[in-house]
């Protein structure tokens, strides 16, 4: 593939986590997390009283010890803890999201260091599990205080979450190359992404049995966190300096369903099969990190790579899949441990370590490589990005 797009920059807001993060949230114990949930172990004899799991078991297993948590469902959780009102969490917005993505675009825009030009912008796309109008407009609000505002501008809203970015640079590509854009060196698209779980945080909460002796049913608000990313996409430049986008693909993972949306449910819910994801992401992840490596030509091997970026699922998973690949272990950079996962928001944490690490690194391998898995489009799916960093001429 002829390298068309080249991300200028990338960087992640991630609550409570770094300087960044901190005005915007907390770092929450797992075992605080999970004190009222109770999981149950088999019995382990016929008749014998099933025993309660650990409260640390979360941590100990996923090796997850605190997830990233905004202000305002940290509040909606207490609400919850207090009240038992499992209704009081929907329908809300999360202004703690909202300003953390605007952080994570003027971050973005300081790392690609070009005055705004607002007619430059070719399109805004947008990744997250979930959306609203209002969501749109706070999106607009957002490029008007970054000094971007374009009236009338292109914006796309993707329901995706871990492997978003994928599919986003198939709208980026035709945004700069099939619209005005391709006429315009200097032209970009916004590509920002949020994990806001404001919506579900009664599902924190006390929850009754069977569901808290269900693995699948707690698993979900135990282990994933909130943050936001934005990267500035645009042509490679003829002069270099640009990390070109050497290649993308995604592929559908047909062989199970891990994650489903019961239609009886009243309130916002979601079923991760939690067994499912292991399997899916043992399997599919290495297949997407070969076909990477493939793409980045015969005789390239991880060893070569600045960084290899697997989506972090969990820290253990992925520390197995990268032993599997033969990855060396500086070659892959993990957060998963102290912020929980952050869905779509992954890919811009560790592109944003990726560059900033190149950037401080004397005489550092020039390519990047990304395996993702997730969901895209209300179906699950695993791809790679390679990126090779172009040196200044």
């Amino acid at each position: 593939m002829t390298p068309s797009l080249a991300i200028k920059s990338a960087r992640a807001v991630t609550a409570g986590y770094g300087p960044e993060g901190r005005p915007f949230g907390r770092l929450v114990p797992t075992d605080e997390l999970v004190k009222e949930i109770h999981p149950k172990r088999p019995a382990k004899a016929p008749g014998d009283p099933a025993e309660d799991v650990r409260p640390s078991f979360v941590r100990e297993k996923l090796g997850i010890g605190s997830v990233a948590t905004t202000h305002h469902t940290d509040a909606l959780t207490a609400q919850a803890l207090a009240g038992g009102d499992a209704a009081s969490s929907r329908t809300v917005f999360n202004p703690d999201i909202d300003a953390m993505t605007t952080r994570a675009l003027q971050l973005a825009l300081e790392d690609h260091g070009r005055p705004a030009r607002p007619g430059a912008l070719a399109g805004h796309i947008h990744l997250s599990w979930s959306s609203d109008d209002r969501q749109m407009f706070a999106l607009a609000e957002a490029r008007r205080e970054v000094g971007w505002h374009t009236p009338g501008l292109t914006s796309l809203h993707l329901l995706s979450g871990c492997a978003g970015l994928i599919e986003a640079l198939n709208y980026a590509q035709y945004l700069l190359h099939h619209t005005a854009a391709r006429d315009d060196e200097d032209a970009v698209v916004f590509v920002t992404a949020s994990n806001d779980l404001s919506a579900i945080a009664h599902t924190r909460g006390p929850s009754p049995a069977p569901d808290n002796e269900d693995l699948d049913q707690w698993l979900f608000p135990a282990i994933f966190g909130e943050g936001a990313g934005a990267m500035v996409i645009g042509h490679p430049d003829p002069r270099g300096g640009d990390w070109e986008v050497q290649d993308w693909a995604i592929e559908p993972v047909t062989e199970d369903w891990r994650v489903t949306m019961p239609p009886e449910q009243d309130t916002p819910h979601m079923v991760i099969r939690a067994r499912g994801v292991g399997a899916t992401y043992r399997t599919n992840i290495p297949r997407a990190a070969h076909r990477g490596l493939n793409a980045l030509g015969q005789g390239t091997t991880f060893a070569d790579l600045h960084r290899l970026c697997l989506h972090e699922s969990n820290p253990r998973m992925l520390a197995e899949v990268a032993t599997e690949l033969g990855a060396p272990e500086a070659t892959v950079h993990s957060i998963s441990a102290t912020v929980g996962t952050l869905a779509c928001v992954s890919a811009f944490t560790l592109l944003e370590e990726a560059l900033h690490s190149h950037r401080n690194t004397p005489d550092a391998a020039d390519t990047v490589l990304c395996a993702l898995i997730g969901d895209v489009a209300g179906s699950v799916a695993a791809g790679h990005i390679t990126l090779r960093h172009q040196p200044a001429r």
